[in-house]
């Protein structure tokens, strides 16, 4: 039987450590596939951490696949069929290495390409599902006081469809953790109307390439989107940097 009280994390030691330390539980089997975690104050209990802290870490181990959490259900370990995927991509990277600038540089790399290929690959009956987000943004933009939270997760859902729309799980999956490491970039304060406005706006150009199974325009669309975003935000550009 699991003793959660040997989760304590020293002192000033939080979420990550928490993180760290229940991956290293499930990677050498102490955790094995369909076990259930305590919730999280009693997590937080045992360990001595803010529940805060402790959902962090759970959001954390979720992004990686390593557990999943569904109401009625709690907090289960799932079978790694694929831990490949989470050593390669997530296992090497600590918040330190996530810096926006570092984040913003690999969206240049990735996303132009996965535009393209939705534009190629994309379903007619599917182009709804990135339709949405779009025609909803731009309704939002037009009321009296737009919901800065809202647009922010209509931004997240576009870009997670388009890579939806590739029909490769890997480049969703590969989406699902770039737009975790943008969460500090996306918080309210960063928003301006000016910038939203571009970036809606962004979004129907890329939207429409890719409706026209333009591949050459979608990569194009969202190279300018990422572009302008690097600007709105000051993290400086790196293409001189290039060799």
């Amino acid at each position: 039987m699991t003793s959660w009280e040997n989760l304590a994390m020293p002192s000033g030691s939080l979420s990550e450590r928490l993180s760290e330390r229940l991956i290293r539980m499930i990677t050498d089997g102490e955790l094995e596939p369909g076990a259930k975690l305590p919730n999280e104050r009693e997590l937080a209990e045992s360990v001595g951490i803010s529940r805060t802290s402790v959902r962090e870490a759970l959001r954390d181990l979720e992004l990686r696949g390593l557990i999943s959490r569904k109401p009625g259900r709690g907090t289960i370990v799932e079978a790694q069929t694929r831990p490949d995927l989470h050593a390669g991509m997530l296992g090497v990277m600590d918040s330190s290495h996530r810096a926006l600038r570092e984040v913003m540089d690999l969206r240049a790399v990735i996303e132009p390409p996965i535009a393209e290929r939705a534009a190629g690959r994309a379903l007619e009956g599917e182009l709804v599902t990135l339709l949405r987000p779009v025609e909803l943004a731009e309704r939002e933009l037009r009321q009296p006081d737009p919901s800065v939270d809202l647009l922010i997760r209509l931004d997240v859902e576009f870009h997670v469809v388009i890579a939806q729309l590739t029909h490769n799980p890997m480049l969703s999956r590969l989406m699902d953790i770039t737009n975790e490491w943008m969460a500090p970039s996306r918080q309210s304060a960063l928003q301006t109307t000016t910038r939203i406005e571009r970036s809606v706006a962004a979004h129907r150009r890329i939207y429409e390439a890719i409706r026209a199974h333009n591949a050459t325009g979608a990569g194009a669309a969202m190279t300018g989107h990422i572009q302008e975003i690097v600007d709105n935000i000051g993290v400086g550009r790196w293409t001189s940097d290039i060799p």
